[in-house]
C-alpha cells in the first residue's frame, strides 16, 4: 500500500516540474520592438559604405552604424532624415548648381530635413546637426563604429517605425589633407562659417524592416519566436518523460 502511494506521488511530480521549469509568460517578448536595416551607399563619388540598424521600442531608439571608406581621422556628422521621399539622391544627377557635389540641401527632396543628430553624447535634436565636436570620428583606415541609445519624440518614433528614416553621413576630404577647409568645396550651404567639406554627404542609406529572424548585429527582428522559452520547456518535458517512466515501473511493482 505504501508503495502504491509513493508511486502515485511520483506520477504527480511531473506536473510540478512543468510548472517550475516553464518560463513565466511575462518574460516572453510582446512584439513591441521594431527593427530596421539600411545598406549605406556612397554619395559624391566618395567610396564610403556600410550598414546601419535601428531598434525602436516605444520612443527609445538604439542606432548602430558600421561604415568604411570615410575620410580618416575626421568627425563625420550623421543624421536621421525624415520627411522626403525616404530615399537617397541618385548620385550627381542631383547636383543642381553644377559644382560637382550633391550638397545637403540638394539631397533634401529625397531624404528630407534632418530630424535626429547622431551625436556621441548630449542632445540629439536636429538643432545640433553641426555639433562636429560630438560626432563620431573615423579611424586611420576610414572606419567608423557608432552605437547609442536615446529617446525621441513620439512623432519621430512613429515615422522611424514606418520606415521613413534615411541615414546620411557627412564629411568629404576633397584634397586628402585630413582637414575640413574652404579650399576644396567652398562654404557649406547650411552655415557659411562652416566648410562644405564638413557638411556635404559622403554616404546615405534608407531604412527598411529587418527580417523577422533578426540580424547579425544582435538587435533582433520584429517580434520573433521566444526560442529560449521553447528550449526550456523542451528540457522540462524530457525531465517529465523520465519521471513518468520511473513512476510507472514503481506502480507496477506495487501492484504485484
Amino acid at each position: 500500500m505504501h508503495k502504491a502511494t509513493a508511486a502515485t506521488t511520483a506520477l504527480a511530480l511531473p506536473m510540478g516540474l512543468v510548472l517550475a521549469a516553464a518560463p513565466a509568460q511575462a518574460d516572453v517578448p510582446t512584439g513591441d520592438t521594431t527593427a530596421l536595416h539600411a545598406q549605406i551607399q556612397p554619395l559624391n563619388e566618395h567610396g564610403a559604405g556600410g550598414t546601419s540598424t535601428v531598434e525602436l521600442r516605444g520612443t527609445r531608439v538604439t542606432v548602430q552604424v558600421h561604415a568604411t571608406g570615410l575620410a580618416p581621422g575626421l568627425p563625420h556628422a550623421q543624421h536621421l532624415h525624415i520627411g522626403g521621399k525616404g530615399t537617397c539622391p541618385p548620385g550627381l544627377d542631383s547636383d543642381e548648381n553644377g559644382d560637382g557635389f550633391v550638397s545637403t540641401t540638394e539631397g533634401m527632396p529625397f531624404y528630407g530635413p534632418g530630424a535626429v543628430s547622431l551625436t556621441t553624447e548630449g542632445d540629439t535634436g536636429s538643432e545640433h546637426k553641426l555639433a562636429l565636436e560630438r560626432m563620431a570620428v573615423a579611424d586611420e583606415d576610414g572606419k567608423l563604429e557608432y552605437q547609442r541609445t536615446f529617446e525621441v519624440d513620439e512623432d519621430i518614433a512613429e515615422r522611424i517605425g514606418d520606415g521613413e528614416a534615411v541615414l546620411v553621413q557627412r564629411g568629404i576630404d576633397t584634397e586628402g589633407d585630413r582637414e575640413y577647409d574652404f579650399n576644396g568645396a567652398g562654404r557649406s550651404d547650411l552655415d557659411q562659417a562652416v566648410p562644405a567639406e564638413a557638411t556635404h554627404p559622403a554616404s546615405c542609406g534608407s531604412f527598411t524592416a529587418a527580417p523577422e529572424s533578426g540580424m547579425d548585429t544582435g538587435l533582433g527582428g520584429t517580434a520573433g519566436t521566444p526560442t529560449a522559452a521553447l528550449v526550456g520547456l523542451g528540457a522540462a518535458l524530457v525531465t517529465v518523460a523520465g519521471a513518468v517512466a520511473v513512476a510507472g515501473r514503481q506502480l507496477l511493482r506495487a501492484r504485484t
